[in-house]
């Protein structure tokens, strides 16, 4: 099984899983050669460390699909949410880092004319602006926005609309 297919069935399994807490996110990815929209599913974890902020872990799975060639994107992402009104609920604030895994089926050739899959795994950055709703027992619900980064020998950008709910552990008192 070539790696592009390993990732595809671990990609669409993470979706069904993702898509059933609701976690879901529609994306835009760039990069030399390559524009696409498409759909991602995510969990997300925040413990608080305060009243108001959290600390927040992400796994998630996107793919994309553009005049025959495909993507797929793993983040696997930390971060620090701030919400303004210091509440923990209301607009916030969360940039985040960690590593993206990717595999695609872009073909590229080397000098010697050997052809390889362009490589999209790296070092990853962003940063995300929502609005957190009540919590509702240990669920709150969010949307929000979030641009990332990924570093390596393909710089690729990418944007997010999100609607999610972030699991919450731990009580404020």
């Amino acid at each position: 099984m070539t790696l592009y297919r390993k990732l595809l069935t671990v990609s669409v399994s993470l979706i069904i899983c993702t898509t059933l807490n609701a976690q879901l996110q529609v994306d835009h990815l760039s990069f030399k050669g390559f524009s696409a929209i498409g759909f991602g599913g995510f969990l997300n974890f925040a413990v608080p460390v305060s009243d108001a902020d959290y600390i927040t872990a992400e796994l998630g799975v996107d793919v994309f699909s553009s005049n025959g060639n495909h993507v797929v994107q793993i983040p696997m992402l930390v971060g620090y949410r701030y919400t303004f009104d210091r509440t923990g609920t209301g607009f916030y604030l969360e940039p985040n880092a960690g590593y993206s895994y990717g595999g695609t089926d872009i073909q590229l050739a080397d000098s010697l004319g050997n052809y390889y899959d362009q490589k999209v795994s790296g070092l990853a950055a962003g940063l995300g602006l929502g609005y957190l709703f009540q919590p509702t027992g240990r669920v709150q619900f969010n949307l929000g926005v979030r641009y990332e980064h990924i570093f390596g020998s393909t710089g690729q950008n990418m944007f997010s609309f999100r609607i999610s709910h972030s699991f919450t552990f731990g009580r404020r008192e």
